[in-house]
């Protein structure tokens, strides 16, 4: 655009005018510049002075309205005031009567709003939206209102062959003109013309464009065109030349410096990235270049230029920059503010800001609360924005530990608890519509352990009559340093000691607190309790003083959280009686178990899975981590989180690894326990009913541990998959009819009926679940073992017949039981039960059972071959043969215990004899006594080990008055004369041997093992137990080292009387006679006796083989049988004394001719030994002297 080169001038007046709201303005403009003279140029409206603008409303009744009209017309405007300036006066609305209504019409240039028309009604042609005329006064008193909109445009006059004072003549005619101006009718109304800008050709035939008063050039302009006076680095008045951008002189601003400043700028956009977004032609080009341009004009003063640099990748990033003369105060953010609420009516927009989430407190502990606060958002926000937080690009979802809150325009999340599942990089969306501000986190937010500190001493007691030095010591477990309070000299570090002398007893308590160094919340106190009294358990670093059963706490190692429990035992030491101690790395996963979320889940499980199989070692060494573990799940079970294919996988390895072989010895050790504690409340309740009630509160560790791991099964997801881990496989599958499967080659299961409908079928598979679960049935016999795999099998129907089929682990293992773990057995500590399941057939190792329900299954096998066809009756044929042989021995021995004690040997022989006979029968009568008990069907424990201890004891009588036997054998041999030890003297060594030694053991062994449940079997027999304590060793050992003292007795005795045949009287040769009895009673007796009790044994090492069974039954049963043969009948004083008796008897009644043949059944052993003796026979009368003779030859 330029001047003609004749003399010339151009000017440039601002027009402020009224459009129609439905009229477009272009289109107006265009039939207004038909003349080539004029040029429009359309602006926003300039910002004016502040202040109070009003719109009155007068309501005038008048039955003239064109008066009215006129007299409108006449007034000019504006009319002044002191205080106020009226600009305009309009008539808008003319409510007249119409039939039986009125009629309200709109003057020119106003309109009824669409609402008020669709009240009301229209009563001419509707322009859009609005109507010019409705059929009623409104109510609320609404008039019409305006339908003009105000526009600022720059219209340029070129005035060709212009006089010299054109431009004070064109001031006086703008000055001049009447406003408002109605230009075209309803369309247009010019409200006023403002002169801005004047252009004319200077004496050098150039140009020059001067500004009116009140406005400037812009420091762009001045530099560019250059200042016809002044520096053109400022804002100037004048320029030499005209600019091609039809930009033109700008009101005069507040503060402006010129110079030059370049901003370069970003702006992101939630879009995929198109290479053809850096086209000019492309739509998302010529979008964005628009509103960066208008609005960099509209809020950058000086601004110079703005340009659109392209577009890449990373979602869309926007990259320009802007350049000005300088910016001011916060013209930058208004002009990147309004480009993002402009682009976010097209696109949304991501507006990040480079300032990260704020993290409190900076340095946080596990399991403490953390805060991370976003925002506040920019101001084109509106207060109405939601939020989003992320972690690792997952949604955080507000739960018990994640809790969402807003204040002051900020958001914040608070987790509480915070874990190691909390741990990653968080995100924070503030959203408003199409704007999302976003702010993350520098790094990582993580939070470090919460330190371990363990002291020992804990609390104790000490003597303090006794000067010493204690040793106290602190340690703590990661990057941190501890500290006496109080005791500079002590030092810090990671493990810290102190001595503490004590002198006196002054003080009754000494307190030391060791914490953590610029971590106070974090210590621990030891405590010592001084005292004057006397201690049997004393001087011990860690326990300290106490007496007997005071139990005190004492520190775990460094890698574990918990106590132990020692005991002051009568021995003077302290034992440890209870490990509470957890490895602590378990302990923080059972702290976080107890807070989880379907967020934190599956990561929380891996955690669990990874760590228990890392710390296998550590974890089966430690009851009570087990215990935490299982616990753990637990927890998890007790939660209404689903559980997935992945969680159920890490879970299972979780459970397998607790079923390791090298776990058994622990898990033993927690059935144990819970049994006893279960035998404990029964032996003081008396029967189970009420046990039930008296310790419901009492768990089961492996019990509690199935129960998971079926909670677990009920909540997977409907679809069929599989999952493998090295000690459990789960199959999860559907059938609808009918269903076989073989599961591990080890069990098969067959269902051959269901009810028509798709089901769901889970079967859990455990490879070595029997190192476990205890294998106590309803019977609590502790014979049994898990001879097969564990399976949990659960279905979405009813499933009302169902086989398994085991293979058997072990073939040497017997009498197999069909059984499921019945979890209220026990009071709730849990047992196997066959109740709905029977065996079916047994054979080529493998066990075939039928159930009538689902649960947890496997098979019950014994060692013991408990259903031998007739073993207890030949057991108690064989006990009453034998009790009634000891019977028939102690009456023989009655009979003639006037005739045999004048020798002192043959005396205690007797003795001997009698009381082994007395022993062997009080403890079959006890056995007889214990069999009922074993048999009962509710069992007394306190009857059956009354039963035990007295078989016990007896039993053990019988070999000890064997072994006093032995002995008198052996002294009398190597002693042969008489002298030395006193009848009387002998007499009470044998007792003490026979029954003092007997009493001893078995007190012992039943004050060691009963206290803890252990002195009887499990499985209801009334017999030392062997499985736990080992109390048969205290029956077994004495046994067996008898029967090797006396076997060796007999060989020394042997060789004796082989190299001694001379005898040198009557009295030694009845001497000779008597050792001769004791050795071949001892000679037969012991070995019978060793051959017996070393079947028993075998019972015990091979209690599969039948043979051993019957052989020891037998063999046992013979054993009175033999005492009273070799013991009493072979004795030959004995046959003498009894024929005697009988051959005076038959003296007395009657006479026979014949012979003195004995008519008693005893006539066979005195023939029998007649030869030998050298008995002779008469006849007649002879046969009393003969009787006499024999006597007085046979008394010593």
């Amino acid at each position: 655009m330029g001047l003609p080169k004749a003399s010339g001038a151009m000017v440039v007046f601002l027009v402020i005018f009224y459009n129609l709201k439905y009229s477009q303005s272009q289109p107006v403009f265009k039939e207004m510049t038909f003349e080539k003279s004029l040029s429009i140029h359309e602006r926003e409206k300039r910002a004016v002075t502040p202040s109070i603008s009003l719109d009155l409303q007068v309501y005038i009744r008048t039955t003239d309205l064109e008066n009215l009209q006129r007299v409108l017309n006449t007034i000019s405007f504006p009319i002044l005031n002191n205080t106020f300036n009226i600009t305009s006066i309009n008539l808008t609305t003319v409510c007249v009567p119409w039939m039986e209504t009125v009629q309200c019409r709109c003057e020119q240039n106003f309109m009824w709003s669409s609402e008020t028309c669709m009240t009301y009604g229209s009563c001419d042609e509707s322009m859009g939206d609005t109507c010019g005329c409705i059929n009623d006064r409104p109510a609320s008193g609404e008039i019409c209102q305006s339908n003009l909109t105000q526009k600022e445009i720059d219209l340029v006059l070129h005035i060709p062959n212009a006089p010299n004072n054109f431009f004070a003549q064109f001031r006086e005619d703008i000055a001049d003109f009447r406003l408002p101006l109605d230009v075209i009718p309803y369309s247009l109304i010019i409200t006023d013309l403002i002169f801005t800008t004047g252009c004319s050709m200077n004496p050098d035939g150039g140009r020059q464009c001067q500004c009116e008063d009140g406005f400037l050039w812009s420091c762009e302009k001045c530099d560019t065109f250059g200042a016809c006076r002044g520096n053109t680095a400022e804002q100037c008045d004048c320029i030499n030349g005209l600019p091609s951008d039809d930009v033109f002189c700008q009101p005069i601003p507040d503060d402006i410096q010129c110079g030059t400043d370049t901003a370069n700028m970003t702006i992101v956009l939630d879009l995929a990235f198109d290479e053809s977004f850096n086209n000019e032609d492309n739509e998302v080009y010529i979008i964005t270049n628009d509103i960066i341009q208008v609005q960099t004009v509209i809020h950058i003063t000086s601004r110079i230029s703005a340009e659109l640099l392209g577009f890449t990748e990373g979602s869309t990033i926007i990259l320009y920059n802007v350049r000005a003369n300088s910016f001011g105060m916060n013209e930058l953010t208004n002009a990147q503010n309004g480009i993002l609420s402009e682009m976010s009516n097209i696109f949304r927009v991501i507006i990040d800001e480079g300032t990260p989430l704020m993290v409190q407190p900076s340095e946080a502990f596990l399991g403490g609360t953390l805060t991370l606060s976003c925002g506040p958002p920019p101001e084109i926000f509106s207060p109405n924005w939601s939020v989003e937080w992320r972690r690792n690009n997952e949604p955080v979802i507000e739960d018990s530990v994640h809790s969402f809150s807003r204040m002051n325009g900020t958001a914040f999340l608070i987790i509480s608890p915070f874990f190691d599942f909390n741990i990653g990089l968080y995100e924070c969306r503030l959203i408003d519509g199409n704007l999302t501000f976003v702010q993350m986190s520098m790094s990582e937010v993580t939070a470090t352990a919460t330190p371990v500190i363990t002291v020992s001493p804990i609390r104790i007691t000490i003597d303090c009559g006794d000067p010493r030095d204690v040793q106290l010591r602190c340690l703590v477990l990661g990057d941190f340093q501890v500290e006496f309070v109080g005791i500079p000299a002590a030092g810090t570090g990671q493990n810290i000691t102190h001595t503490f002398s004590i002198t006196s007893c002054e003080s009754t308590e000494e307190r030391f607190v060791c914490r953590v160094l610029n971590h106070p919340e974090f210590s621990r106190e030891i405590i010592l309790e001084l005292s004057a009294e006397d201690f049997l358990c004393s001087n011990d670093p860690v326990f300290g003083d106490g007496n007997i059963d005071d139990r005190v706490a004492g520190p775990c190692d460094a890698n574990s959280v918990g106590e132990v429990i020692a005991v002051c035992r009568e021995n003077g030491l302290w034992e440890i009686e209870l490990d509470l101690c957890v490895l602590a790395v378990i302990q923080m996963l059972f702290d976080q178990s107890e807070n989880l979320t379907e967020t934190t889940l599956p990561l929380f499980l891996a955690t669990l899975s990874a760590v228990t199989m890392n710390f296998t070692e550590d974890v089966a060494e430690s009851p009570a981590t087990i215990t935490a573990i299982v616990q753990i799940l637990n927890n998890v079970a007790n939660t209404s989180i689903a559980i997935t294919q992945e969680t159920i996988t890490d879970i299972l390895i979780t459970v397998g690894e607790l079923t390791r072989d090298e776990m058994r010895e622990s898990w033993d050790f927690l059935n144990v326990n819970d049994t006893r504690d279960f035998l404990r409340n029964l032996n003081s309740t008396g029967n189970v009913s009420t046990t039930r009630i008296a310790i419901r509160n009492t768990e089961s560790v492996s019990s509690r541990l199935l129960l998971s791991v079926e909670v677990f099964a009920s909540r997977l997801p409907s679809d069929s998959f599989d999952v493998n881990t090295t000690f459990a496989i789960l199959n999860k599958t559907t059938f609808t009819n009918t269903f076989n499967g073989d599961f591990d080659s080890s069990v098969e299961i067959d269902i051959p009926e269901s009810d028509g409908v798709e089901e769901s079928l889970i079967v859990i598979t455990f490879a070595s679940m029997d190192n476990v679960i205890p294998p106590r049935n309803e019977d609590n016999a502790s014979s049994l073992f898990i001879n097969g795999r564990v399976v949990i099998v659960q279905s979405s129907g009813d499933v009302n017949n169902v086989s398994f089929t085991f293979d058997v682990l072990n073939d040497t293992l017997l009498s197999p039981q069909c059984v499921f773990w019945n979890f209220s057995l026990f009071g709730e500590l849990g047992g196997w039960d066959s109740e709905g399941c029977e065996l079916v057939i047994h054979v080529n190792e493998s066990v075939t059972c039928a159930c009538n329900h689902l649960t947890p299954f496997s098979i019950l096998m014994s060692p013991f071959a408990i259903d031998i066809p007739g073993l207890d009756i030949l057991t108690y044929i064989g006990v009453g043969i034998s009790m009634a042989s000891l019977v028939i021995c102690l009456i023989i021995e009655g009979y003639v215990w006037r005739k045999i004690r004048k020798n002192n040997t043959s005396y205690l022989r007797h003795v001997s004899i009698i009381n082994i006979a007395l022993s062997l029968l009080v403890a079959n009568i006890w056995f007889i006594v214990g069999a009922a008990i074993s048999d009962s069907e509710s069992q007394d424990l306190a009857s059956c080990s009354a039963a035990t201890f007295f078989i016990h004891l007896f039993y053990l009588a019988l070999f000890f008055w064997m072994l006093a036997s032995a002995l008198l054998l052996l002294y009398r041999t190597l002693n042969p004369f008489e002298g030395g030890l006193s009848k009387k003297t002998m007499l009470a060594i044998g007792f003490v041997i026979g029954y003092g030694s007997p009493l001893l053991i078995a007190t012992i062994t039943v004050a060691v093992t009963a206290p803890n449940e252990e002195y009887t079997r499990r499985n209801g027999i009334c017999w030392l137990n062997y499985d736990e304590s080992k109390a048969l060793l205290a029956f077994v050992v004495p046994v067996l080292t008898i029967i090797g003292i006396n076997l060796l007795i007999l060989f020394v005795v042997m060789y004796k009387m082989l190299r001694r045949r001379a005898v040198r009287n009557a009295a030694h040769a009845a001497e000779r006679n008597v050792l001769l009895v004791i050795v071949r009673t001892l000679l037969v007796l012991t070995p019978f006796f060793g051959f017996t009790w070393g079947l028993g044994v075998g019972t015990v090492v091979s209690p599969a083989n039948r043979g051993i069974h019957i052989a020891f039954a037998f063999f046992n049963s013979l054993q009175g049988f033999f005492i009273l043969v070799f013991g009493t009948l072979l004795d030959k004083k004995v046959q003498s004394e009894l024929s005697i008796s009988n051959l005076s008897s038959t003296v007395g009644t009657k006479t026979t001719s014949t012979s003195g043949t004995s008519s008693t059944g005893l006539g066979f052993f005195r023939n029998w030994r007649r030869g030998r003796d050298g008995y002779n026979t008469s006849s007649g009368t002879d046969a009393v002297s003969q009787s006499q003779t024999v006597s007085q030859s046979n008394t010593s």
